[in-house]
């Protein structure tokens, strides 16, 4: 098998057992490529640190080589079996779940429309998780709702948003209970910037999923901040609706050493230009 193809599943499994079973071979054959690699070029490719397994610095560059390598293996395959100008593989977007859910779909829609041998794969998960996956190469763009300066991340402004407080519409509003997302979530930090306008210190309820919350205000359980773009119609006949002076962007990542081919030039091109 080769070295630099059981490198990067190694990479993305975080595992040489895991990365063996997706291989559907054994672990000492990932080892032995592993150590073919170490022993050709002369260096240490991964070092364990609390029990957490890295890439040594050396590591890091045999990695980023055998990503050139990989999609420049996808690339030729795609000129000499494709036809000229036809948009067709695989990629795989990691979206916030605010993007994700509310904003994503429309897109997706008009992307399968227009190129039908295209497969793109979503992965909903909050920010923090989309970030680590863009640095090990998991997935090929991230979508997140908070700003990053990473060294090894590209990220982009693609699309403004406005935060907003709401509440169910009656005379007696309970706000002794705040419904926000989970820590890491990039809405989290807006939602804390929120209470903090207000001088607003509730009993705070961590749910993992914004339609969610906005059933428990709608129900009367509470209050909550979230995104302008996550409201329907119907919320907005149901809820009061309180603006905040919270602004905020959805960034588009990509990893520095991305090979940008056709096909990702073209997924970029639609986030970045609408």
């Amino acid at each position: 098998m080769d070295p630099f193809k059981v490198l990067i599943e190694v990479v993305k499994a975080q595992s040489f057992t895991k990365a063996a079973e997706n291989l559907y071979t054994s672990q000492p054959s990932i080892s032995r490529d592993i150590k073919k690699l170490e022993v050709e070029y002369d260096v240490k490719v991964f070092e364990f640190k609390h029990s957490r397994m890295t890439l040594t610095s050396d590591g890091e560059k045999l990695f980023r080589y055998a990503l050139k390598q990989k999609h420049l293996e996808e690339a030729l395959r795609r000129d000499l079996k494709q036809a000229p100008h036809t948009i067709s593989g695989e990629l795989t977007i990691g979206s916030s779940y605010t993007y994700g859910e509310y904003r994503l779909a429309q897109k997706l829609a008009d992307l399968a429309h227009q190129y039908p041998r295209l497969h793109i794969h979503v992965h909903l998960d909050n920010s923090e998780h989309v970030i680590e996956n863009i640095k090990r190469n998991v997935i090929d763009i991230g979508i997140i709702e908070k700003e990053i300066q990473v060294n090894m991340i590209d990220s982009k402004r693609i699309e403004k948003d406005e935060m907003v407080l709401i509440r169910k519409k009656e005379s007696q509003y309970n706000m002794d209970t705040c419904f926000v997302r989970e820590k890491g979530s990039g809405t989290r930090v807006y939602q804390e910037e929120g209470l903090a306008q207000f001088e607003l210190h509730p009993f705070l309820v961590e749910i993992n999923n914004t339609t969610l919350i906005k059933h428990m205000v709608h129900d009367g359980y509470g209050f909550s901040i979230v995104s302008k773009k996550t409201l329907t119609p119907f919320d907005k006949e149901k809820l009061e609706i309180i603006p905040l002076n919270i602004e905020r962007y959805f960034y588009l990542l990509t990893h520095t050493n991305k090979y940008i081919d056709q096909n990702m030039e073209l997924l970029i091109n639609k986030f970045t230009k609408e």
